[in-house]
């Protein structure tokens, strides 16, 4: 098999990916904060969660940005190091990577979110549209994995019936 399609499949994922850690990112450090306190700019938020004691360090979401995107990085890395990788194997680590996205930043924007609710006294819960799309992304991404996962089963009981 010829290895343009993998590199197309690990160029796609890995771009997938990386939209993911930058939508998340902005998500938890920039967007939100705005819509939870509307018409004040991120200073102004950021200097009344420390006069209150709850101000939070980006550290961790960066953090949780760069290991999915480097995790991605390494799967391209192996797709195009591998010529025995099936294309079905390399979308199914694209989708659990995908898939893992959504419990992830739930961890990674839970402080963060939190650290808001008690600095401004407003709910914890999102105030920004913006993390939806990484849930609908990691939910499609749930349904790919499977579906990935049944065609290779189904590529290798034919296989093995064959031989």
């Amino acid at each position: 098999m010829s290895s343009r399609p993998r590199v197309i499949v690990a160029f796609v994922g890995t771009a997938l990916v990386v939209g993911y850690a930058v939508v998340g990112s902005l998500q938890v450090l920039v967007w939100n904060p705005l819509a939870a306190v509307p018409g004040a700019t991120l200073s102004e938020i950021h200097v009344e969660l420390d006069r209150a004691g709850q101000s939070f360090s980006p550290a961790p979401v960066i953090l949780w940005a760069v290991l999915g995107v480097a995790a991605a990085a390494s799967l391209a890395v192996s797709a195009s190091r591998s010529d025995g990788l099936a294309l079905s194997h390399l979308a199914f680590g694209y989708s659990l990577l995908l898939v893992g996205g959504a419990p992830s930043f739930f961890f990674v924007a839970f402080s963060p979110g939190m650290q808001l609710a008690d600095g401004f006294g407003i709910s914890g819960g999102d105030h920004s549209p913006w993390a939806r799309p990484l849930y609908v992304t990691s939910f499609l991404a749930m349904i790919v994995a499977i579906a990935t996962a049944g065609l290779a089963i189904t590529t290798s009981r034919r296989r093995a019936h064959t031989s």
